[in-house]
């Protein structure tokens, strides 16, 4: 299962996932909800990791988003691997805990 296309057909009729979404992600970059836009999450996390590149540590962040290290090479392909496992997290919880 795609996660990341998953939780965007569940917004619609589960809107709280994507506020959940945008605070894991900030969580995990260290950065505050607010910094983290409502839409095009994926164009927004791929210039984020470009405009970041040098100053991260990506064994870091790949350890702090429990990814193992992607094959992904450009930020596009790194923004999209990191936002399908965030959208796991945000999935699974909801589950677990009996939202969706």
């Amino acid at each position: 299962m795609k996660y990341w296309p998953h939780l965007k057909e569940l917004w619609p009729t589960k809107i709280f996932l994507k506020d959940e979404l945008r605070h894991q992600i900030a969580k995990d970059l260290g950065l505050s909800p607010e910094e983290v836009p409502e839409e095009d999450l994926l164009l927004w996390l791929s210039n984020w990791l470009n405009n970041h590149f040098a100053e991260i540590d990506l064994a870091q962040l790949m350890y702090r988003i429990d990814l193992n290290k992607p094959s992904a090479e450009r930020p596009e392909e790194l923004a999209q691997a990191i936002l399908e496992r965030e959208a796991q997290k945000v999935i699974f919880r909801a589950q677990y805990s009996g939202k969706i």
